[in-house]
């Protein structure tokens, strides 16, 4: 009951605040590869997800608000402490909150020379990140937030999507090297909606 509950609040958590963190620039420490750590104010890209130079992304950091930026290519940070603030409605007003988050490095293709940054929602032998991109449709842009799997340094890989077909397939394939998850995805225990669930099973069976 405590692990269900807790996934629950990692749910509702990142689907309030999961693109807060392009608004405005947050608080936050970033831990390059080279072992350097730098604190100050960070502000990450918008994302649009059809553009083809969105997998080489780079977030902006300075030291204070009256300072200049710099920008930071996601390829050379592991990964980046931030309190997000965001705002949420209770009983019809909006109130302003914050919470902590991490965000890591992600490879967006297979050769791993292109990298963008998400979030850590699930950590272990299998990632769960998610992540704000924006859709143009018409001439309207539609925020939609990915989420994707990731396994050790390979590239992530998005599950979440209505028009990502066969998902039953594609999971099944994915996890091949767990049997009882992949017979828990076939009998439709874990659907596409238990994505979170689905990891936490991974991570405390599969290893």
């Amino acid at each position: 009951m405590m692990i269900k509950r807790i996934l629950v609040l990692i749910i509702m958590l990142v689907s309030f605040s999961v693109s807060a963190q392009y608004d405005d620039w947050s608080t936050g420490e970033i831990y390059l590869k080279d072992g350097t750590t730098l604190k100050g104010l960070v502000r990450f890209p918008y994302i649009q997800n059809d553009m083809p130079f969105s997998g080489k992304e780079k977030l902006r950091y300075k030291t204070e608000r009256n300072k200049p930026s710099k920008k930071i290519a996601a390829k050379d940070i592991d990964k980046v402490l931030l309190s997000i603030r965001y705002s949420k409605k209770v009983k019809g007003k909006r109130i302003k909150k914050e919470r902590d988050a991490i965000f890591i490095s992600i490879s967006r293709n297979k050769k791993n020379s292109k990298f963008g940054f998400a979030e850590l929602v699930i950590d272990g032998q299998v990632k769960l990140v998610r992540r704000a991109v924006f859709n143009k449709s018409g001439h309207r842009m539609e925020n939609l937030t990915e989420t994707l799997f990731v396994k050790g340094d390979d590239m992530a890989i998005p599950f979440n999507y209505v028009e990502l077909k066969s998902f039953k397939k594609r999971a099944k394939a994915y996890f091949e090297d767990c049997p009882e998850l992949v017979y828990k995805i076939e009998n439709e225990t874990f659907k596409r909606k238990d994505l979170v669930k689905i990891a936490a099973f991974y991570n405390s069976n599969c290893f």
